[in-house]
């Protein structure tokens, strides 16, 4: 059975519920089985995000939205009364079928308590697993179907039985935020500590999906509120990313830093940026957090905000004290990822908070080479009337013009040459940007260019 899950930022939403607007989308199992790639990503997002990430997502996330025509086929498997009725006269003899086994699965999915019962009574085995791994008891706490529960716990089902993506029955209640159905289990010996695949205890399920009722259970059991997957998140990190505020709250509130490890991992704070979350970011700051704290590439928060383009963000981190011209370890600095991104608004803001113009990177490209790689002409033309430097060459002796060139940005080829661009400067190869046109079957652009110098030639005749 497929289950729409839709993430970042992060729709969650219980049966019934109106579903917030989100932007990625995958396909999972309902035994949390998840597809292997995003079907779109958001156009905010200009920053990969690593694909073991996607997978932790897609595990991590609720799966509670079920097709109509889908339900319509779980109640039509389910057992109907005459056949409750008759199974208890069933011969002795009589040895139960893979059949049967869905039909527990469904009858605990359901929450059919009188259908597990004549089950159980054929005997179908109690923990008999589905394709997914999954027992009853974890199909019934998925659903939060606590009598059903009750009763598959006193008939001694595995309380800590693993599925094939290692989730308990505690894990699935708490996924889906039934904390009454989370107490229960803890009551009875289930491990809050077990943990998946990807190293997410129960804890991190809930604060990931905002079920804070499930959180409180969990913490008063005493989970560990600063465990760290397989990613080295906490559940504070899934927390800010997700954009759940109040489970934000809840776990600072319990001692949890508001920082990451330097240079090791992301911050809660790059997360919240990341996932375009105002509410966390202002939350994080006002609780301590840095805004110049970097992740192991050295990229601050700053520079994931420039390349998302989102303004509201980069106005409060900079308020917050983000360093405008911090670097990364290729020394990338945000004003050449706004720059490539094309926001307009970001580069603006960046400019006039001091931002320098003609930074260059490891490979001593300028912003202006990264907006005219991009084609990004907006950029590039707030870049040129704030004073960058037009003519300036890359590591190759490339100036802005090549790239614009070899990319055929027609637009910005245009902007670049009625802003002075020289269009008879050579690479270190010797070729002009003509030359670059020419070469990768640049048409159009080489026509602008040749335009140009008619245009320049003929004025220079005037002049004369």
């Amino acid at each position: 059975m497929n289950v729409g899950v839709k993430l970042f930022p992060v729709t969650l939403s219980k049966v019934g519920s109106e579903e917030r607007e989100g932007s990625w989308r995958f396909s999972a199992s309902s035994g949390g089985q998840c597809a292997s790639s995003p079907s779109r990503q958001h156009k905010s997002l200009a920053m990969r995000v690593p694909p073991e990430i996607l997978w932790a997502w897609m595990e991590l996330h609720d799966s509670v939205s079920l097709y109509a025509a889908e339900k319509k086929i779980r109640r039509a498997a389910g057992l109907k009364r005459w056949q409750l009725q008759r199974w208890p006269r069933l011969p002795p003899g009589h040895q139960h079928s893979p059949l049967d086994e869905r039909r527990l699965h469904h009858a605990a999915w359901n929450g059919c308590l009188d259908q597990v019962k004549a089950l159980l009574q054929l005997p179908v085995p109690a923990d008999c697993q589905d394709p997914q791994g999954w027992t009853a008891v974890h199909h019934a706490a998925f659903g939060g179907h606590l009598h059903v529960v009750k009763f598959l716990v006193r008939k001694g089902t595995e309380i800590n039985g693993r599925d094939f993506f290692n989730c308990t029955p505690l894990h699935r209640a708490c996924w889906n935020g039934h904390a009454q159905t989370a107490e229960y289990l803890l009551q009875q010996g289930a491990s809050h500590e077990m943990r998946t695949c990807s190293g997410q205890t129960a804890l991190h399920l809930a604060a990931a999906n905002g079920h804070l009722d499930a959180a409180r259970v969990l913490l008063r059991f005493h989970a560990q509120a600063d465990s760290r997957d397989i990613h080295k998140w906490t559940p504070l990190h899934w927390a800010v990313f997700s954009g759940w505020g109040e489970m934000v709250e809840l776990l600072l509130g319990r001692g949890v830093t508001a920082d990451g490890d330097e240079g090791r991992d992301m911050s809660p704070l790059q997360l919240a940026v990341l996932g375009g979350n105002e509410g966390s970011v202002g939350l994080l700051l006002r609780r301590g957090a840095s805004a110049n704290a970097r992740s192991q590439d050295g990229r601050t928060a700053l520079h994931i905000c420039a390349a998302s383009g989102n303004k509201k963000v980069l106005q409060l981190l900079l308020a917050g004290g983000a360093e405008v011209d911090a670097v990364d370890s290729d020394r990338t600095a945000p004003l050449h990822l706004a720059a490539g991104a094309g926001s307009r608004t970001v580069v603006h803001l960046l400019i006039l908070s001091g931002a320098a113009l003609n930074a260059q990177d490891r490979l001593q490209m300028t912003p202006l080479h990264y907006s005219a790689l991009r084609g990004n002409t907006e950029a590039a033309k707030l870049l040129l009337y704030y004073g960058a430097e037009i003519d300036t060459a890359e590591r190759l002796g490339r100036t802005a013009l090549h790239l614009a060139s070899e990319k055929g940005h027609c637009e910005t080829l245009r902007v670049l040459l009625e802003g002075g661009a020289d269009p008879s400067l050579r690479s270190h190869w010797q070729e002009t940007a003509s030359d670059v046109a020419s070469e990768h079957k640049q048409h159009n652009a080489l026509q602008v260019i040749h335009q140009h110098l008619r245009s320049r030639q003929k004025t220079q005749a005037k002049g004369r």
